[in-house]
């Protein structure tokens, strides 16, 4: 690795400026020498050139990759200009328990059909949690 490596975690939103990698493919690098790779299933993903500008979020980290998913149509960078810092912005973290706490005491106070949603966004915030722990790599 060339230096530290930056302090990244899933669903960071970073701007990634493209090169071109082996065989035509377009890849990114971060400042720590890291190659980035783009989520082939992107809407975006067809749009990649080398020499592009293009924000978008952290879906995978390794030790010597990351993947991202872009967010947005890319842009052309201009050439003759120097290389930008890449901006790292970190989601904040949100706290459901007061949420489901809620939806369960809502759940309890109902019944019959008027329980349907409340499980229902209960059960979308459990399987969200469950698959934030399980791209941390805590599951």
């Amino acid at each position: 690795m060339a230096g530290i490596q930056e302090k990244l975690v899933l669903g960071d939103k970073i701007t990634v400026h493209t090169v071109r990698g082996r065989d035509d493919t377009v890849i990114g690098r971060l400042s720590d020498g890291r190659v980035v790779l783009f989520d082939q299933k992107s809407t975006f993903f067809n749009l990649l050139a080398p020499g592009q500008s293009v924000e978008c979020h952290v879906i995978f980290i390794k030790e010597n990759y990351v993947i991202v998913n872009p967010i947005s149509e890319p842009v052309i960078v201009d050439p003759t200009s120097e290389p930008e810092e890449i901006e790292i912005v970190h989601l904040p973290e949100v706290e459901v328990d007061d949420i489901v706490e809620d939806l369960e005491k809502l759940i309890e106070k109902v019944s019959g059909n008027a329980q349907v949603i409340p499980k229902a966004l209960l059960r979308i915030i459990q399987l969200d949690q469950l698959i934030i722990k399980i791209l941390k790599g805590e599951a």
